[in-house]
Parts: structure tokens; C-alpha cells; sequence
């Protein structure tokens, strides 16, 4: 049961980052049938259910995150959150054992499959690679299907992002920085990390390269030393890049110039949100809807982006502030601090640019990264303390 339970939890990490395979259906009944296997195989494990009080604040903030969304979009918008949320708690109801080896298994089989992803990727660079026809998904330009690598036809004059399986490169970038914050970036214990790094570097993504840097300067630069020379590495691959071939290049053109001042938007990569959303926002701001959201929904299909502002124009404040009591009350008691703290961090900086509280890949990595470290913590105090 527990080997069914592994790839069930892998398949609900793929399928709410929206992979291809299931990106054209809804996700209501593949969140019914991941809720039953995973309740299932809870039952028929050898492990104590364990209800504690924590326990009972994560599902009484689980629960006000349901009423609110009832409240905002309706009964059947407030199920599907509360199918999102549910596996949070089947996942604290693991030992120590369990989530590290979920959590090993679930970093392995991700790089193994994102491997001929990559090469795919690397090849359609040079040659054309076969394919199975094209994909489509509805809001998106047609994709070139090669199974585990889709290629998207959108001409940015330069390389093409990659993305993998999923329908965006951000989103495979950030389901990709998040397992390796949850792995602490351990590359001597876990070299499969050095795949999603290379994921990371050919999305060409500007929030997965921020959050990538943030969550390793914050979790492994605790020296001047180590400042100093990631700071000096960092800066020559960023002139260079911006160098290379008289900057006419995918780092320069997606990355380096994204990074350049704007008047109105302070950097020209702050393209999260479109014109229609920035007066929607501050209409709210004007009549005071910031705190439960905007109560007039005419014009909606207008606001497009992702990101903060979208999602206080949808769900106010309030929601911010239930989703931060959630991922709050996941903390466990004696976490380590300084992974907690950063990882935190990372969740709220993604928050900023691409707000998806509910989503799989951010809950997964971030509750069995929290209490692997704890554990981890945990055991090296036992062998430190003196027979």
C-alpha cells in the first residue's frame, strides 16, 4: 500500500502543476479518486493515526478556507479547495520514515522523467524530433508533443523556454526549485538534483531563478567566504550572459533585460498583471473591496496575469491571511529555524508573482521538507548527546 500511496502522491505533484497529459480536464474528479487512494492506503498502513491539537488547528484553518471560498465562488468551487487541501493532513499523519522516503522517491522519479525531457529539449535545439502531432490547450499557443518534452511554438526570437511536460516553463521551474529547497539542496546525497537545476537554468524562467538563488543563499551562505564567491560567480555569469554573442541570446533577452529599470513597473520583467488588472486593483483600493475582494465581477474575463493583485481582486486580504495561517500552522514544534524561516520565505516571494497557495507542488515539498529537517535535526541531537 505504501508503494500505491508514492504514486499517487507523484501523480496528484504532476497532474495539479498542470502536466499535459491532464491539463484539458478538469480536476475535480482526479482530486475525488487521489482523495480516496491516498485515505485508503492511510488505512491499511502500519502507522498510528494521530490526532493532536495541531492537527486540529491545520483542519480548522482548512475548514475557514473552505467557508470563504463557499462564500466567494460558490459550493462547488469550495469542495474542490477542500479536496486541494485535504492530503496536508494525510501527510502529517507520516513518521519521519515515511516522508523522507517519500520525499526521495518523489525527487528521483521527477529527475528521472525530466531526463529525456531535457534531451529532447537539447536536441530539437539543433535537429527536428519526432513527435506524436501537436498539442493544444485552450489560452495557450499550440505545443509540439514529444510525450515528455512539449515544445512551444511561440517565437521569442531566440531559445525556446523549456517547460518539460508541464504548459508553462514557470511552472516547471518552480515545482522544480521547490524539491530542491525540500531536498536543502543536499547535491552530494541526492545528485539527481542536478538535473532540476539544469530544468531551472533552460526555463529561463526570472521568478525560478530568484527563488532558486534566494532559497540557496538563505539555506547555504553562512560564511563571508561563501558570500564572497557566490557573489562573484553570480556576477560573472551575469556578464557574460549579458555579453555573449553581442546579447543576442535567451539569457540576455529572457532574463538580463527583464532585469533592467522601469519607470512604471520598477523592472521591466514585472509583467505579472495586464492593464485591465492594475485599474481593477486600484478601483478596489479606491472603494475599499482589497479586504474580502471585488464584489462586482462583470469584466472579470478582462483581468489577466497571475500573482498577488489577481489573487486579491478574487479572494481579498482575508484570503492572504488564511493562506498564511496555513502555511503557518504546518510548522512543527523545534523545526529547524533557519530552513523554516527561508523556505517560508520562498513561499511568500513565490506568492508575490504567482499565487497559488492550494497547489500541490507548493505543499508538497514545503510539509515534508519542514519535518524531514525536523527529524533529520532530531536525530543528530541523539547521536550529539553523550552515552
Amino acid at each position: 500500500m505504501w508503494n500505491i500511496f508514492k504514486l499517487t502522491n507523484f501523480a496528484w505533484l504532476l497532474i495539479s502543476t498542470y502536466c499535459w497529459v491532464t491539463a484539458p480536464f478538469n480536476q475535480g474528479p482526479f482530486l475525488i479518486v487521489i482523495n480516496i487512494l491516498m485515505v485508503i492506503c492511510l488505512s491499511l498502513l502500519p502507522i498510528k493515526i494521530r490526532l493532536d491539537a495541531r492537527l486540529g488547528r491545520i483542519a480548522a484553518v482548512i475548514t475557514l478556507i473552505t467557508l470563504w471560498y463557499i462564500w466567494i465562488d460558490g459550493a462547488i468551487m469550495g469542495v474542490i479547495t477542500l479536496l486541494m487541501y485535504l492530503p496536508v493532513l494525510y501527510l502529517l499523519q507520516l513518521p519521519f520514515e515515511y516522508k523522507k522516503d517519500l520525499l526521495e522517491f518523489t525527487t528521483k522519479w521527477y529527475a528521472i522523467i525530466m531526463i529525456p525531457a531535457l534531451l529532447m529539449y537539447w536536441l530539437s535545439i539543433f535537429i527536428t524530433v519526432p513527435s506524436i502531432g501537436m498539442f493544444l490547450q485552450p489560452g495557450y499557443k499550440p505545443f509540439i508533443n514529444h510525450i515528455f518534452y512539449i515544445e512551444s511554438t511561440i517565437d521569442y526570437g531566440t531559445l525556446v523556454r523549456f517547460n518539460a511536460f508541464f504548459i508553462e516553463p514557470g511552472h516547471q521551474a518552480l515545482l522544480s526549485t521547490f524539491i530542491m529547497i525540500a531536498n536543502r539542496y543536499r547535491f552530494k546525497e541526492c545528485p539527481w538534483l542536478w538535473v532540476l537545476v539544469a530544468a531551472v537554468l533552460f526555463s529561463f524562467s526570472l521568478a525560478g531563478y530568484l527563488l532558486a538563488i534566494v532559497g540557496y543563499v538563505l539555506l547555504k551562505v553562512n560564511t563571508i567566504l561563501k558570500a564572497v564567491i557566490i557573489g562573484t560567480i553570480g556576477a560573472a555569469i551575469f556578464g557574460f550572459a549579458s555579453n555573449w554573442a553581442g546579447g543576442n541570446n535567451a539569457m540576455n533577452e529572457l532574463i538580463i533585460r527583464r532585469l533592467e529599470q522601469d519607470d512604471s513597473k520598477g523592472i521591466k520583467g514585472n509583467n505579472r498583471f495586464n492593464d485591465n488588472t492594475d485599474y481593477t486593483y486600484k478601483r478596489a483600493e479606491r472603494y475599499g473591496d482589497l479586504w474580502t475582494g471585488v464584489k462586482d465581477k462583470t469584466n472579470m474575463e478582462l483581468i489577466d496575469g497571475a500573482g498577488f493583485k489577481i489573487y486579491i481582486i478574487n479572494y481579498g486580504i482575508i484570503g492572504i491571511i488564511l493562506s498564511l495561517l496555513l502555511y503557518l500552522s504546518i510548522i512543527p514544534e523545534q523545526p529547524d529555524r533557519r530552513y523554516t524561516v527561508a523556505f517560508f520565505i520562498v513561499i511568500c516571494l513565490c506568492f508575490i508573482q504567482r499565487s497559488y497557495p492550494a497547489w500541490y507542488s507548493w505543499l508538497f515539498p514545503y510539509i515534508v521538507g519542514l519535518y524531514v529537517e525536523k527529524g533529520r535535526k532530531s536525530i543528530q541531537h541523539k547521536q550529539a548527546e553523550p552515552d
